[in-house]
């Protein structure tokens, strides 16, 4: 008897504790629930929605396709801003036209700089930008010009390329 007594304490002992945490936990759940203006169903089933990435999990077909036709226009929307920056840059296919039989790829905008690859005469080269900075090289007035090529990627005097579309 005396034993059942003492089981009957210990059992409290951990409830005393669980009481509270249950009980703020249950004044959290019906405070939020209060809040978005949803009852406290809804607010677990929006909760595991968002635990498991199914945000749109309660949307009707017609409100999930109106999801998907935005997502669309902004997918399109994107790729005409692509299109344009593509369609606006004048520096994207060049051929090499130099008096000499090829034009020396370098490492750096200069003329000790290392020598990466010589690019033979007449190669088309896909230019990815020019240098803002206008310099005087060997009596030519002109920008470095870094291009690829061959899948490497340098610099070479621009006054020797010649941009094609």
């Amino acid at each position: 008897m005396s034993n059942s007594r003492y089981n009957s304490k210990s059992s409290s002992k951990s409830d005393k504790y669980w009481y509270p945490i249950l009980l703020v936990l249950t004044g959290v759940w019906i405070f939020v629930a209060s809040q978005r203006g949803k009852s406290p169903t809804e607010v677990i089933t929006d909760s595991y929605n968002w635990v498991i990435c199914a945000e749109d999990a309660n949307l009707s077909r017609k409100q999930l396709k109106k999801v998907i036709y935005k997502q669309e226009m902004n997918v399109d929307s994107l790729q005409g801003v692509i299109d344009e920056m593509l369609a606006a840059s004048p520096y994207r296919n060049a051929k090499v036209n130099t008096t000499a039989n090829a034009l020396n790829l370098r490492i750096d905008p200069n003329l000790s700089a290392e020598v990466v690859i010589r690019i033979p005469d007449s190669s088309i080269v896909k230019v990815l930008y020019f240098d803002e900075e206008t310099l005087v090289l060997e009596g030519q007035t002109g920008k470095w010009c870094k291009i690829q090529y061959a899948d490497k990627e340098g610099w070479v005097w621009g006054n020797y390329i010649e941009i094609l579309d």
